[in-house]
């Protein structure tokens, strides 16, 4: 078998964050080097308690250190919360203990850079959430860019409609001109978007495996039972998306999403598409903007993006995968 790689998991939890880190334990393919938290669903300070707490109840908090994001987007305000799908303290109706593991001296984007030098051309980082610390240290350190192997992140909408503004996804819409600087940055990167993401519902049935898998996944369950609630409140069909959990699916096998290879380049000018991620693939047959030299050379800078859900089944595969990795909630 061949060992677990070096991963880094940025998120801001986050409901579909939580069991997106229980499904990357559950997997086996990687080593989690950092839990790194960015503000985003909910302020830095929430989301950097959630994600102790998390470490705390999958039992990795002794192994793996949680450190601290930013605490603002880059320069884009306002900032509005997603506490609506959430729930006021970003993991439902749970209330979880915190950790009780020394907290790190060093932020998200100084724990990225470290890693980057230490596992040069080997890292993987998911980002699960706004793409602030991963920006902070592209801008510290350009080359950092070129140390990570790949990076894949959940944001954008290629080719479908936003779910914050009519063209914006959240993520993206939170802090796009870390967004550009990340994706203009030559970064090896794979955008998992609305189009892959809303194609992968967890359903009643996948509710119903989870809560009769035992205590192990019982934490899951109750996060995904409210986060369908929230969605139904917000006219849903009963179903999820599951956001998250398929950008970590996508670091480790891409045929849960047809990609293609294209430039992604994202609108911070103007509030009415402040966040839209414009797609431009890489086979286009015709020239984009021409007469403007900086945008063409900005369309050289292309990655993977998701157009679609793949050929392997990810919602049979994240329920399956989470019962490997057993949350507890005690004390």
């Amino acid at each position: 078998m061949t060992a677990p790689a070096p991963i880094v998991l940025d998120s801001d939890p986050g409901i579909d964050d939580a069991v997106a880190l229980q499904y990357l334990l559950g997997t086996g393919l990687w080593d989690l080097k950092a839990y790194t938290s960015v503000g985003g669903n909910l302020p830095a300070d929430a989301t950097y308690r959630n994600a102790r707490s998390l470490a705390r109840a999958l039992r990795i908090d002794g192994d793996v250190p949680v450190h601290r994001g930013a605490g603002r987007p880059l320069s884009r305000l306002p900032y509005r919360e997603a506490s609506a799908f959430h729930g006021p303290a970003g993991l439902g109706n749970e209330n979880l203990p915190d950790s009780t593991a020394p907290h790190p001296t060093e932020s998200s984007a100084q724990a990225l850079l470290r890693l980057s030098r230490e596992y040069e051309g080997e890292l993987t980082v998911c980002a699960t959430g706004p793409l602030t610390n991963v920006a902070i240290a592209v801008l510290e350190d350009p080359a950092f860019a070129h140390r990570v192997k790949k990076f894949v992140f959940m944001g954008g909408a290629a080719q479908v409609p936003g779910n914050f503004t009519p063209v914006a996804e959240f993520n993206i819409w939170a802090d796009p001109d870390a967004a550009e600087v990340v994706l203009s940055s030559g970064i090896p990167f794979t955008m998992v978007d609305l189009d892959a993401s809303h194609r992968w519902l967890f359903r009643p049935a996948d509710l119903a495996a989870l809560e009769a898998a035992g205590p192990g996944t019982a934490l899951a369950a109750r996060l995904m039972r409210t986060y369908m609630d929230a969605y139904t409140r917000h006219g849903g069909d009963g179903t999820c998306p599951l956001h998250d959990p398929l950008a970590v699916g996508v670091c480790g096998d891409e045929a849960f999403v047809t990609a293609a290879e294209g430039a992604v380049v994202v609108e911070c000018g103007s509030e009415l598409t402040r966040g839209q991620t414009v797609f431009v693939p890489a086979d286009a047959r015709r020239i984009y903007y021409s007469e403007s030299p900086a945008l063409t050379t900005r369309l050289r800078t292309t990655g993977r993006v998701a157009l679609g859900p793949g050929s392997r089944d990810f919602a049979k595969d994240f329920v399956t995968t989470l019962p490997r990795r057993p949350a507890t909630t005690t004390r």
